[in-house]
């Protein structure tokens, strides 16, 4: 589904009530874009902002392993210290990342088949952080952490080089907040 970067009535989610915190890529092309799009979802000066290259498959890859724990101790410190309720993860397309940790396999050409499967590597490698990040959360609860504070509800997105933006995931979230 296609949301817009300015019109929150095209956005198939409520707004975060508390503060979030966004995965994104190093790609120096969409600082601007994810920045406008954090603020349609009235999050100016209201989000924690993590980069790794590649974002999700950057955080869930096996080359870099410190990566995943880096990403997961910076969670937790954020939940607890920055109110976080919401993590974004917002993947792009063209993402050089993808090709350097799977190989050149992963460029795809600007036909409607090479977009199909480029959103679909992406889907995969958001999904298995998602379920990471819930399974995560699910943990802290488990050991006696504050079920209040850890019901996390984590949200995909893939943004175009053009800023566009549409969502990968819309399962499992909690909208009871």
């Amino acid at each position: 589904m296609e949301i817009h970067r300015r019109l929150p009535e095209r956005r198939p989610y409520p707004a975060p009530r508390k503060n979030v915190l966004l995965l994104s890529c190093m790609d120096l092309r969409l600082i601007d874009d994810i920045c406008e799009f954090m603020n349609g979802d009235n999050l100016e000066n209201r989000y924690d902002q993590l980069v790794f290259a590649g974002a999700s498959l950057g955080v869930m890859q096996p080359r870099h392993t410190a990566w995943r724990e880096v990403f997961f101790q910076h969670l937790d410190i954020a939940v607890q210290l920055h109110n976080i309720r919401d993590v974004y993860i917002m993947e792009h397309r063209h993402c050089g990342a993808y090709s350097h940790f799977l190989g050149p396999e992963f460029e795809y050409p600007d036909t409607a088949e090479g977009q199909l499967a480029e959103e679909e590597e992406h889907r995969k490698h958001a999904t298995s952080l998602r379920e990471a990040i819930i399974q995560h959360c699910a943990d802290r609860r488990d050991s006696g952490g504050d079920p209040g504070i850890w019901k996390i509800n984590v949200r995909c997105f893939l943004m175009d080089l053009r800023g566009s933006v549409r969502m990968l995931t819309t399962d499992g979230e909690n909208y009871d907040f």
